[in-house]
């Protein structure tokens, strides 16, 4: 029997330290302050942000890590699971006061200068000097870092980490990366582990550094054997990049021997339905949770209508992946077969944004379309019936600015100009609406009217009298 918290097996005594450290953050400061200038010329204190979640870590476990070599120990292990990497950005200047009423305008020509690449080098240095502490994390988080020589010290980071989980690095990585870098990254280790997590985040650079020509170098590692994806379970492909974006055939090279569990490609304008399929179709064996939402050029606006290019029918392959169970997908058009197989276990909420009908073109432009839409809504109907004692399913199929919900029979929309157009004779009957306006611009843009929902018959009323369309 343990006498003193010092005797207690291990498992129990991280549980009871894990604890502590949670009720020790709460005790912490948990924003960080600075200093501006009103506009009578008095400075003032502000708001600047939170403290960064792996520097709050850090500090709760300070007291901790003081007791014994054993709690040293955990709270290393602690504070550096997961690790967050940033490329330093301000323009603080020094002051010389003890009262901020009393400061000038412009207190002082000194700027605080710090190299923003500290953060990224401290962090090779260290483990390079105790590849001990490397192994305590499991997942990093590299953010602002596009360059060709700290993609070099990333990889120079990840090679030490020998229990890595989940990685997040710069697009560029898979550009300026080599097939021995990438290699090193997804191999099998010494101890049975492997990557199993991989997010490449991607933004739009300065035209000083698109134009760079060291920087528009493709070293092409997916073109290698020695590359595999095949011990990946999870990917996300994260926004849209004016140099160097990825691309469909990065996918295609991917999809070669991948097996994954969960695709996620949101916000990026380089990667079409091709690109899906292809990862869907090598993974349909394998794969539960598939989010694509492409952003195109104009806003939120979907879906993507590039089709797939190969002849294949994207509906077809969707419903192919047996083990399939949460999808979030935009198409470039859809059809009952879609909402015909018995073997799918889709649960939750599922969202399906498309622009036209396999084989009958736009909704916008065909009526053949826009009445084979709405067998589409009662093939759904069908669909979540067959399911309703299995599990709790609920589809929403999303067409520009309108939001379909056909277990309910309902369409959410901003109905302001058909009431406009019918001076107030339709819909004869509507109710407030939760939804939207995310089908058409995002929860980052307001400018429609607050939504209102309508029956689907009073909606296909509105539809032929011209008050309202796709």
């Amino acid at each position: 029997m343990a006498t003193d918290i010092l005797s207690l097996p291990y498992e129990l005594l991280s549980s009871i330290l894990d604890k502590a450290a949670l009720l020790n953050a709460q005790n912490i400061q948990q924003y960080t302050y600075g200093l501006d200038t009103t506009t009578n010329g008095k400075s003032q204190r502000i708001l600047r942000g939170q403290v960064a979640p792996d520097a709050l870590r850090w500090l709760s476990i300070d007291a901790i890590r003081r007791v014994s070599r054993q709690w040293h120990d955990w709270a290393i292990q602690y504070a550096l699971r997961d690790l967050y990497i940033r490329r330093w950005r301000g323009s603080e200047r020094w002051i010389q006061s003890r009262n901020l009423d009393s400061i000038h305008k412009n207190p002082s020509k000194d700027v605080v200068y710090r190299d923003p690449y500290c953060s990224l080098k401290k962090t090779f240095e260290l483990f390079s000097k105790y590849p001990t502490l490397a192994s305590s994390v499991r997942r990093i988080l590299f953010d602002g870092f596009y360059g060709v020589e700290t993609n070099a010290t990333i990889f120079g980071i990840l090679q030490h980490c020998e229990e890595l989980d989940c990685v997040s690095i710069p697009w560029t990585s898979l550009r300026y990366g080599s097939d021995e870098d990438w290699a090193r990254l997804l191999r099998r280790r010494d101890n049975g582990a492997a990557l199993s997590s991989l997010e490449l985040l991607a933004v739009d650079l300065k035209e000083s550094q698109i134009t760079d020509v060291a920087r528009r170098i493709d070293k092409r590692p997916l073109d290698s054997f020695k590359v595999s994806f095949n011990r990946l379970r999870r990917l996300k492909l994260s926004g849209t990049s004016n140099l160097l974006p990825i691309d469909d055939d990065d996918l295609i090279a991917i999809s070669r021997t991948a097996r994954l569990q969960e695709l996620h490609v949101t916000g990026t304008t380089a990667i079409t339905t091709k690109g899906l399929v292809a990862l869907c179709r090598a993974s349909q064996d394998t794969l539960r949770i598939v989010e694509h939402s492409p952003l195109s050029d104009d806003g939120f606006r979907h879906p993507d209508a590039l089709s797939t290019g190969d002849g294949s029918h994207v509906c077809e392959e969707i419903i192919n992946c047996r083990h399939l169970s949460n999808l979030a997908v935009s198409l470039p058009t859809i059809c009952p077969s879609l909402f015909s197989a018995r073997f799918t276990k889709w649960t939750g909420d599922v969202q399906i944004r498309a622009a036209g009908i396999c084989g009958l073109g736009s909704l916008k432009q065909s009526a053949d379309a826009r009445s084979g839409f709405f067998d589409i809504l009662s093939q759904a109907r069908s669909f979540i019936e067959d399911r309703k004692e299995d599990t709790e399913l609920n589809i929403e199929i999303l067409i520009d600015h309108l939001i379909f919900e056909p277990s309910k029979g309902l369409v959410h929309a901003d109905l302001s100009v058909g009431q406009l157009l019918s001076a107030g004779s339709w819909p004869l009957s509507q109710s407030p609406s939760s939804k939207g306006p995310y089908g058409s611009t995002g929860q980052y843009g307001k400018d429609e009217q607050p939504y209102s929902c309508v029956s689907e018959e009073e909606f296909a009323e509105g539809l032929r009298k011209g008050y309202i369309s796709f």
